[in-house]
């Protein structure tokens, strides 16, 4: 992982493109996600896109401590357990029950949320949306507000940490490797890829540029076979997708 910027959204190339390229806008993907983090899925598991959107953020925990461990907040929130932890055992408790479904579990685990917001919210030092840039608001939602003061990191540092978990190079060149590893925020990446969100420019699929990006993808594997090593295969395709990018794909956002 690179070093992780602390003070702004800071885009990676490999995770625009893996937005641009296929008709995503960085700002749509990034609230998207951020809407979809639900704290009660800490404490459970299923195969929603709020569960890969809560995992994706938690997954980046090791990653960013291991990068950079002087990121992670020394807030405590131990004198305050006698009114916290009634409200985590009920999640933990929710999480355990099978009567309920999928849905109806997220739905009692959302009110859960709430009460414990009210007491954890004097704690937060964070405001409740980020700039993307001048002109784009990310909101921050009370589930992922929740998740950065349980895991000590500010919003911008897990949002940043998230994209660079987004890479077409690296997930093609893993595939084609076979050395997938699970990574819950290409998971959800993937569903908006194959229309979860609606978040897909449907102009932008049909464009040549698109079509050309997808032929070149698909001649990735055959073109590149001699390169066994991933570090390696990954470079290669990051900088074809890059150069394809440039050429195909960029003049589309730049209205040429």
């Amino acid at each position: 992982m690179n070093k992780i910027e602390t003070e702004f959204l800071d885009v990676p190339m490999d995770f625009r493109i893996a937005c641009e390229a296929f008709g995503i806008m960085v700002p749509d993907f990034l609230q998207l996600i951020i809407r979809h983090v639900s704290f009660a899925n800490l404490f459970m598991h299923d195969d929603s896109e709020y569960d890969l959107a809560t995992k994706a953020f938690v997954q980046s925990d090791d990653k960013i401590t291991k990068a950079q461990p002087d990121l992670k907040g020394k807030q405590t929130l131990g004198e305050h357990g006698k009114t916290i932890l009634p409200h985590i055992r009920s999640l933990v408790k929710l999480s355990m029950n099978r009567s309920y479904s999928k849905t109806m579990k997220r739905e009692k685990g959302r009110k859960i949320t709430d009460k414990l917001y009210r007491v954890c919210s004097p704690h937060i030092k964070h405001k409740p949306y980020l700039y993307l840039n001048e002109e784009t608001k990310l909101t921050l939602t009370k589930d992922f507000l929740l998740v950065c003061l349980i895991h000590q990191f500010s919003p911008t540092v897990y949002i940043n940490a998230l994209m660079q978990c987004i890479s077409l190079a690296d997930l093609y060149a893993r595939q084609h490797l076979d050395k997938l590893v699970y990574n819950a925020a290409l998971g959800f990446y993937i569903r908006v890829q194959h229309g979860y969100g609606h978040l897909m420019d449907t102009d932008h699929i049909n464009t040549l540029g698109f079509k050309d990006l997808i032929l070149d993808l698909q001649e990735f594997d055959v073109r590149y076979f001699f390169i066994r090593d991933l570090e390696k295969r990954t470079a290669v395709y990051r900088a074809r997708l890059e150069e394809v990018f440039e050429e195909k794909i960029n003049q589309y956002y730049d209205g040429e």
